[in-house]
């Protein structure tokens, strides 16, 4: 467990191996109102839930983990492909093997988990935080090297690891080795290494969201000599503030009020400021920029085919997490000893099939 130790404490902030609830927790929601009273400095810690608040993030994340959970495993010895395929790796009746209920419900494994699902997840947990665990729930009978029959991927919140570098549950209590198999991923993290980029991305939409809101600025501009003090300047600004929502945009001015309004050009930043941030978002993400929707300076529009996209996507982008997956589990704690794992990623290089007729390009 050398590594998780020696990330945990290379980290000024909390690890990125400590536990954050998928979804919203109180936690999370707290840093965001602190972000709402204080900006977004660099001190406060990224989390997934900010993260995917981000639109050029979240599609990052589900062209991704979808993909690479689409690709069936295979197993391999001696360049010939095996069969049949481990029971871990196909079983369809929620992995759990012999994990009594009630820890079941420990783990929020009570539902069951398909192997798409647990890939998906895993793929998550690795684009997020940098790591993602598997606990064996049953072993396969009579195997001397305690090869798994069942696996099931421990949610992100339900594991933490200790100072001694263990691997433990909520309560604390160390998980047996012997159960875990463990997926180092290919960096730290989205939310430790990428959050300015995230950050930077957010800015932009929170921005952009409230140009769309009020698209242009009010002056009141005094036509008489008459000095006002601030209360009263103040006092003036917040009843044409309320006029305007109260009145549909329309407001009233006598004589020593004339109304100017600055239209904001916001081209800059609803569409290349966006653009750009989708970019750097792409990049630190290993997925093609155009596939999320956007352009990098000088791009080429010439027409590509969907095998040849992909086949790219693949080698530049989704080896990362692809290779990282199929090491670990090509590992002779998973399968024999000379056999190795593999994604068969056919369905996403060949050729779209319709219901009739010939296969054709997209």
């Amino acid at each position: 467990m050398g590594w998780f130790t020696s990330l945990g404490q290379s980290l000024a902030i909390p690890s990125p191996l400590l536990p954050q609830v998928e979804a919203w927790t109180t936690s999370q929601l707290e840093s965001m109102v602190w972000n709402d009273v204080l900006g977004t400095p660099p001190t406060i810690p990224m989390t997934r839930a900010e993260a995917m608040m981000v639109p050029a993030v979240a599609r990052s994340r589900h062209l991704t983990t979808s993909a690479i959970a689409g690709c069936p495993l295979t197993t391999w010895a001696g360049g010939v492909q095996t069969l049949p395929t481990p029971t871990w790796a196909t079983a369809t009746d929620g992995q759990l093997g012999a994990v009594p209920p009630a820890r079941r419900r420990e783990l929020y494994l009570s539902a069951g988990q398909s192997p798409w699902w647990r890939m998906l997840w895993s793929v998550d947990d690795l684009i997020f935080y940098g790591a993602s665990v598997w606990l064996v729930t049953q072993f396969e009978d009579g195997d001397p090297a305690g090869r798994p029959l069942r696996m099931a991927r421990l949610p992100w919140a339900t594991w933490t690891v200790d100072e001694q570098g263990r691997i433990t549950d909520p309560d604390g209590k160390p998980f047996p080795e012997n159960q875990l198999r463990v997926f180092p991923g290919p960096h730290e993290g989205l939310v430790n290494f990428a959050s300015r980029a995230i950050r930077n991305a957010s800015i932009l939409e929170t921005a952009a969201a409230d140009i769309a809101r009020r698209p242009f600025r009010v002056e009141l501009h005094q036509t008489t000599d008459i000095e006002l003090t601030k209360p009263e300047r103040a006092e003036l600004i917040s009843a044409t503030r309320q006029a305007l929502a109260d009145n549909a945009g329309i407001l009233f001015t006598n004589a020593a009020i004339e109304t100017k309004d600055h239209p904001i050009n916001s081209a800059d930043l609803l569409i290349d400021g966006r653009n750009a941030a989708a970019v750097d978002i792409a990049r630190v993400v290993s997925i093609p920029a155009a596939m999320i929707d956007a352009t990098t300076a000088g791009a080429s529009l010439t027409y590509e085919t969907t095998e040849g996209r992909n086949a790219e996507w693949i080698d530049y982008g989704l080896s990362l997490y692809m290779d990282c997956i199929t090491a670990r589990l090509s590992m002779d704690d998973v399968v024999p000893q000379g056999s190795s794992v593999a994604f068969d990623t056919t369905d996403l290089t060949s050729l779209t099939v319709p219901a009739t007729g010939q296969p054709r390009e997209d």
